[in-house]
């Protein structure tokens, strides 16, 4: 089995509720309700099972997920740190509205998971160069016009680049303009090395 996942954002419910504690992103396809994630729980689980990815314990009662997807999952969620990117509206740089891409640094290295904005996700174990690349790929995307193909559509997204405590700091790019706040000053230029940087400082 490969140690890649390929999970719904259901699936990422019910990992999450096995594990014991919240998905700390915004989930495209899931409201942050209780009654919606309880649904979505329960859903993942039953997709879980059907894919063989979970399964029963001789040794305990419930239903389990693999190991090294539990192993992620436990990873992700534990973490500390993370840098992050995320597709968002120009409208509304808060919300989330297409593909993103969050690295968590953990005791045993990164662990990245990136998303689509049909809320399909890919969690797996990284090195530091790896999920920078993941981060900067996106964000650099947003900022050269590349995104989409259509110039006017490009215009009407951005991409934003959140990292530090508690996701403070914010650098918003959209094609060829940079805006946000690092450390409580303001950013005007785009430079992928800064990105870069707080990995290998990690």
């Amino acid at each position: 089995m490969e140690d890649t996942a390929l999970l719904t954002d259901d699936e990422i419910v019910a990992l999450c509720a096995a594990d014991g504690r919240p998905w700390p992103l915004s989930l495209p396809t899931v409201e942050p309700t209780a009654e919606a994630l309880a649904h979505a729980g329960v859903r993942g689980m039953r997709s879980l099972l059907v894919r063989r990815l979970a399964g029963a314990d001789a040794d305990a009662p419930g239903v389990r997920p693999h190991e090294w997807i539990a192993r992620d999952v436990s990873a992700f969620l534990g973490a500390t740190e993370r840098i992050g990117a995320y597709i968002a509206p120009a409208s509304d740089d808060l919300v989330l509205g297409g593909a993103a891409v969050s690295a968590a640094c953990t005791d045993d290295g990164w662990v990245i998971n990136t998303s689509t904005a049909a809320g399909v996700h890919t969690l797996r174990a990284t090195t530091a160069e790896d999920a920078a690349d993941a981060v900067v790929e996106l964000a650099e995307s947003a900022h050269n016009g590349t995104l989409f193909k259509d110039p006017n559509l490009a215009a009407a997204w951005t991409c934003v680049v959140r990292f530090g405590a508690d996701a403070q700091n914010t650098i918003v790019l959209g094609p060829h303009s940079v805006r946000g706040t690092v450390d409580g000053n303001p950013v005007s230029e785009w430079d992928p090395a800064f990105i870069r940087g707080l990995f290998a400082a990690s």
